[in-house]
């Protein structure tokens, strides 16, 4: 796991807002923490790099290791640090480093005032635009989505994995709070921008601030263009190994 420092932040005696998520079900963690990225035109100013996998990529008789790479951004308008990438790591080790990775440099960039994460929530059946439901690492921090009119999470759900989960649990063993924001899914197959809109304009009520969310129902029409030309064509297969 190695950090590289593209832009040194300067202020940092100062309260910032974290919002790390990463794709997921429907893509959901990805889209939200991308989307924040481009529309608050967040400035790139550090990168992750991880080449612990346990596989090669291969072409044409020839192996690679693989890089993966996941993006720091800063919104100085809003004192906020975006983490965003488009892939998750897939062993327990690679993922635990990446959150203290990240972590240790949010809090090198200034005092953490909170922690944001999101994800998709797989539901079988949904009725209108998917609703957000919301956990958090203290409970303290429920007033927070009461006052937003979030509901928890059921309790059906008892464990969130992978690090749009496991980002929450490292942050409050650091004393950071932290707050995930999870939207209805009812398909994990296709990417849920609909899921995405939902979080983002909780996120914004949250934070008090202002975004435009149409670009995410453009997406959505775009995402449905696409699933609609893939049923017309036929099925192709193709070789593979693992």
């Amino acid at each position: 796991m190695k950090l590289k420092i593209i832009k040194e932040l300067k202020q940092r005696d100062q309260d910032v807002t974290v919002f790390a998520s990463l794709p997921d079900m429907g893509r959901v963690g990805g889209l939200v923490s991308s989307f924040l990225q481009q529309t608050l035109r967040a400035e790139l100013v550090a990168e992750i790099s991880s080449i612990e996998k346990p596989w090669v990529s291969y072409s044409n008789g020839i192996v690679k290791s693989i890089i993966d790479t996941y993006r720091i951004y800063y919104d100085s308008s809003h004192r906020l640090l975006v983490f965003t990438g488009d892939t998750q790591p897939q062993e327990p080790s690679e993922l635990y480093a990446l959150c203290n990775t990240f972590l240790d440099f949010a809090q090198s960039a200034g005092n953490i005032k909170l922690v944001y994460s999101a994800g998709g929530y797989l539901r079988e059946q949904l009725a209108g635009a998917p609703k957000v439901c919301g956990v958090v690492n203290r409970p303290e921090l429920k007033k927070l989505l009461d006052e937003s009119a979030i509901e928890t999470v059921g309790n059906e759900i008892t464990t969130i994995t992978w690090f749009n989960g496991l980002i929450l649990g490292i942050a409050a063993e650091r004393g950071i709070d932290g707050i995930g924001l999870f939207g209805e899914i009812s398909d994990t197959a296709i990417p849920q921008p609909l899921a995405a809109k939902s979080i983002v304009g909780a996120f914004a009520r949250l934070q008090k601030i202002r975004i435009d969310l149409k670009p995410l129902d453009e997406q959505y029409e775009s995402v449905m263009e696409d699933v609609q030309k893939q049923k017309k064509e036929p099925s192709k297969f193709g070789p593979g190994i693992g």
